[in-house]
């Protein structure tokens, strides 16, 4: 089997990712409420941690996708591990942000290690729904952090929430995108 048959294989058998994309989506938008309804400091912890929820819950969405077993092709399961731990290298970032105080900076840093993560995703299932998707939530994510008024330094809890919002909405559109592919 070559790469390229690996990869359309493994878009074929996993929906194109459509689960793991769900499972953050929802949790995104769980944290959109938390802004809303808590305060800044379980929200931001929230964010930090909703992955520890998500990734469960996307391996049991990705069991259920209908269609052939996920391929198999010596390294490429490496590979893969690889591309989905970089995004933990951005974490103690992240955990810097919590323990300072700077909740509201939270979920825009989540938003990048996201939109970074996911990018390689794009070769990786065989489809650019990745990229756009990526596109789509880093510019939504300037633009709510921007269209928030600002009552510190950091920006305000309605813009934190407005960022989760942008990025559970966006994930779950691709979810569904994805499939439809």
């Amino acid at each position: 089997m070559s790469i390229s048959d690996y990869v359309d294989a493994l878009g074929e058998a996993t929906g194109h990712g459509w689960g793991f994309l769900g499972a953050y989506g929802l949790t995104w938008l769980v944290c959109a409420a938390l802004w809303l309804r808590s305060s800044p400091r379980v929200a931001a912890y929230a964010t930090l941690f909703q992955g520890m929820v998500a990734f469960p819950l996307a391996l049991g969405f990705t069991a259920l996708t209908p269609g052939p077993e996920r391929p198999s092709l010596p390294g490429m399961d490496s590979l893969a591990i690889l591309l989905s731990s970089g995004q933990l290298l951005a974490l103690p970032l992240v955990i810097y942000l919590v323990a300072r105080g700077r909740y509201t900076l939270v979920p825009f840093a989540m938003v990048i290690v996201l939109v970074v993560h996911f990018a390689s995703y794009s070769w990786l299932y065989g489809t650019p729904l990745y990229l756009v998707m990526g596109a789509v939530v880093s510019l939504g994510a300037v633009v709510a952090t921007a269209s928030s008024h600002r009552s510190d330094a950091d920006g305000s809890a309605v813009g934190a929430g407005r960022v989760c919002l942008t990025a559970g909405v966006v994930l779950l559109v691709s979810a569904a995108t994805a499939w439809s592919l």
